[in-house]
């Protein structure tokens, strides 16, 4: 049995996702290949490269930070079924089934 074979249990809870054996197997490989492909990658050397904020080498342009719209935020108050506080109130959609 795999590392992730034994931690993918764990995993899978902690995700809400549920997993069979045949899933468990080929989910414990894909991670396996995952886990492989970085090791390879992280082999390179790098030392010479620079780093890049953009793939293409091009400036990019800023613009200054203003408010250009009036707040809208009592018009969008009264469409919602539950508002408090200049906020959304949303149900909970995570549970753990318990």
């Amino acid at each position: 049995m795999t590392d992730f074979e034994t931690e993918l249990p764990k995993l899978a809870s902690l995700a809400y996702i549920e997993l069979n054996k045949d899933s468990s197997e080929q989910l414990a490989n894909d991670l396996s290949s995952i886990i492989d492909f970085v090791t390879t990658l992280q082999e390179i050397d790098t030392s010479d490269v620079k780093p890049l904020l953009n793939p293409l080498d091009r400036h990019q342009p800023l613009r200054e930070d203003v408010v250009t719209e009036d707040n809208q935020v009592k018009a969008l108050e009264q469409l919602a079924p539950a508002f408090k506080a200049d906020h959304y109130l949303v149900p909970k959609v995570i549970d753990k089934g318990e």
